[in-house]
């Protein structure tokens, strides 16, 4: 079972928590509630993890396709709270950009904090 919530947070980004387990069974919700969301402004996910038990392949080449499809738009996919036992899958599959993981919000944050600085419109 998994469970989404997709959450508002500073503009143009939205917070995705996953609750549960992105596999084979759950993959296919996933990937629908992300279509949606892409179809969308939204320049930087944040996947939240706290909640996320298990992710098996199909759950990783999900989240890869979020990945690819918000770099090939000049956004971001950025991942906060993975569970140790997610975040080792993540280190041996290689799949996922560990550069965008966060170990907490404040962390997390401070990214946002430095990215928003350096756009044009961040004074």
């Amino acid at each position: 079972m998994l469970n989404i919530h997709i959450e508002e947070g500073r503009p143009l980004t939205k917070t995705v928590a996953l609750e549960g387990r992105l596999d084979t069974e759950t993959a296919g919700e996933f990937d629908k509630e992300i279509k949606f969301l892409l179809g969308t402004a939204v320049k930087i996910i944040v996947f939240d993890m706290a909640k996320l038990d298990f992710v098996s392949s199909a759950g990783l080449s999900s989240l890869f396709r979020v990945q690819k499809e918000m770099k090939s738009r000049g956004g971001k996919t950025l991942m906060v709270h993975l569970q140790p036992q997610v975040k080792k899958v993540f280190e041996i599959v290689k799949t996922v950009d560990l550069e965008t993981v966060f170990r907490n919000v404040q962390e997390l944050d401070e990214y946002l904090d430095a990215i928003q600085n350096k756009s044009p419109d961040g004074d």
